[in-house]
């Protein structure tokens, strides 16, 4: 039986691909499966080859039905939807092609569930990988250094992810099936509440952490980072290169930043199913101010606060702008922070000069709690 399938949606050639997921047939885990799917057009032949040369019947390659390709930004929620009916395991999680995702997730899943058996969730520590090629001068990996395993409350989550309580520059809650894992039968329960599709909106991450949160028996979430999400973080799983979505009388674009996309994505959510809400609205702006903050030089800064500045403007008027005050803390003369802080470990992201997902995920892996040793701990 199946436990846990791994789903690559592909919208673009991959060079690190292949490495990665040779990487994550190492795992002598039987009950995984990696199910990667050709939503780009014209991939289908090196995907297949990739198949062929790992010769290993855990993986197996999808190729995208014509209504499936990817080709606008709106489109990628049907891509995820393609991959569903094909994975044969009883939990799923979503990585992109670039990314990577520890197999022995599946050894997480069987411990929780013996604890936990009505969970229907898992989220875990986040860990982010910038590419050599992409990084704007010294880039700083920050880890949660934690081993605890939590069980929030639902309505702990609502408010995360609704009302922005302790949000960065977006949501703080990441109960969804993009780098996370949800339970099969969940997938179906969601399917059959919203539109009989699985995934939908510009920003299918984000749609399936709204519906995971409101379906889900029990979520739980460990500290520990399982996965790997790479490149300066796209806004919640959509590619940022096409498409837009705008509400007259929430004008913001998902160009401008996590902030601003996270919000639309939860917006288009709300007005879809008719969810109202009142008091996120401090919050948001405030995680907006935490975005431009984020910013890596003074003219990224800079140009992230006017555009800001200018959509708050828009929607609230300048009380919305009296709650908007980022500043850039970033000194370029002074060296950056590395060490443990708040449960968090921050180190030169160019350590052990990696290249890839699965090279960075091998380093951290080697400076964490042991995966093996969780099912001991949690006895």
């Amino acid at each position: 039986m199946t436990l846990l399938t791994i789903c690559i949606p592909v919208t673009a050639p991959a060079d690190t691909l292949m490495g990665n997921v040779r990487e994550m047939l190492t795992s002598e885990r039987e009950d995984v499966e990696v199910l990667i799917g050709d939503f780009a057009g014209g991939t289908q032949t090196a995907l297949q080859d990739l198949a062929d040369a790992v010769q290993d019947p855990r993986v197996r390659v999808i190729p995208a039905a014509p209504e499936a390709r990817i080709s606008a930004d709106w489109e990628i929620s049907a891509g995820w939807n393609a991959l569903i009916p094909e994975a044969r395991g009883a939990w799923i999680s979503i990585i992109g092609a670039q990314d990577y995702l520890d197999p022995e997730l599946g050894a997480v899943i069987a411990a929780m569930v013996r604890r936990v058996p009505d969970a229907d969730a898992l989220s875990w520590g986040r860990a982010r990988y910038v590419p050599p090629t992409l990084r704007q001068g010294q880039e700083i990996a920050i880890i949660p250094t934690g081993s605890r395993m939590l069980l929030p409350e639902q309505k702990d989550m609502m408010r995360a992810q609704f009302y922005w309580e302790t949000a960065g520059d977006r949501p703080d809650c990441h109960f969804s099936a993009w780098h996370g894992a949800v339970r099969r039968d969940l997938l179906e329960r969601t399917r059959e509440a919203f539109s009989d599709v699985y995934f939908e909106q510009p920003s299918p991450a984000i749609d399936s952490a709204c519906k995971t949160i409101m379906l889900a028996r029990r979520m739980v979430h460990w500290e520990r980072p399982l996965s790997v999400q790479t490149g300066p973080l796209a806004p919640c799983g959509t590619r940022d290169d096409q498409g837009d979505q705008r509400f007259a009388d929430f004008p913001f674009s998902a160009r401008t930043g996590p902030a601003a996309a996270a919000a639309l994505a939860i917006e288009a959510f709300k007005r879809r199913y008719g969810i109202e809400l009142e008091g996120w609205e401090d919050n948001f702006l405030k995680a907006c101010a935490r975005d431009c903050e984020t910013a890596a030089t003074g003219e990224t800064f800079h140009a992230k606060k006017t555009a800001y500045a200018h959509e708050i403007m828009a929607w609230r008027g300048k009380r919305g702008l009296a709650a908007f005050r980022p500043e850039f803390r970033r000194k370029p003369k002074i060296q950056r922070f590395k060490g443990v802080m708040e449960d968090h470990l921050h180190f030169d992201m160019e350590m052990d000069s990696t290249r890839t997902a699965a090279d960075f995920y091998r380093l951290i892996d080697a400076m964490l709690f042991p995966v093996r040793l969780l099912d001991d701990k949690l006895a």
